[in-house]
């Protein structure tokens, strides 16, 4: 089944094109990397995805409707769900309270009921505490549940951050670098992560990362952009092994 698919999105800013026709297609239980250069415009395809960017041209579709021009919670609601390349966690709230905050994406509640605290709220307000636990639990922070988020290790507020995005319940979960910054332990444990989360909540995983042993160990298929066009698409060892992507990462002697 079809999640994801864009066609031909280009972002200009000015005279700049920082991404010219990106064609992707994510099929459902799919983990699919994005890679490229440092300023390939891996991340304005992602901001074009998530409602973030308008695209200048094309148009992007999940399960089949047409969501180029949707505001970003519309998308998050829809079941697209991201992190970023630099964590924006709540830091001064707990653990708890950031995944609490994102299950307030589904409540059906309005203000008036909330503030005077009706049934139907109070309700909603125990099983969302009730899923968020659950959701902690599962990724292996319900032991640090009060601890105010910027207290933790980098690893577990990745985590957090994945945990968040997991409450807003997506079916495509977009990873903007989450290998970023952590040590080879946590870099592993993170791959083992991601393919335990793909299972436990059948989902689809779109993702950007430098950390070629994390790419090559779990993506059925890679695109490879430079300077905001693709330049190669397939699995990992067409990518390994594409001439092409050599050069745009390690560059090419003239006099080669």
């Amino acid at each position: 089944m079809e999640m994801l698919r864009t066609e031909n999105i280009t972002m200009q800013f000015g005279g700049l094109t920082a991404v010219k026709d990106f064609n992707l297609k994510l099929n459902k239980g799919e983990i699919v990397a994005l890679i490229g250069p440092n300023g390939a415009g891996k991340t304005t395809a992602f901001n074009m995805i998530t409602g973030v960017y308008k695209p200048t041209k094309g148009k992007i579709y999940y399960k089949g409707r047409d969501i180029t021009q949707m505001a970003p919670h519309s998308i998050t609601k829809l079941g697209i769900a991201r992190t970023f390349q630099n964590i924006r966690l709540f830091k001064n709230l707990s653990v708890i309270d950031n995944v609490l905050i994102a299950n307030h994406l589904h409540v059906k509640s309005n203000l008036f009921e909330a503030l005077l605290r009706v049934p139907k709220y109070k309700n909603e307000d125990r099983s969302m505490m009730k899923k968020s636990m659950e959701l902690l639990e599962i990724v292996g922070l319900i032991d640090v549940k009060d601890e105010k988020s910027s207290s933790l290790p980098y690893g577990m507020q990745r985590r957090l951050e994945i945990a968040r995005a997991l409450a807003t319940k997506p079916e495509v979960l977009l990873l903007d670098e989450p290998a970023a910054g952590m040590n080879p332990k946590e870099t592993e444990d993170l791959t083992k992560f991601i393919k335990k989360i793909r299972d436990d909540f059948d989902l689809t995983i779109f993702m950007i990362e430098h950390h070629m042993q994390v790419v090559m160990g779990i993506s059925e298929r890679i695109y490879v952009f430079d300077y905001g066009i693709t330049i190669a698409h397939g699995n990992p060892n067409e990518i390994q092994n594409n001439q092409r992507v050599i050069e745009a990462y390690l560059g090419v002697d003239d006099n080669a």
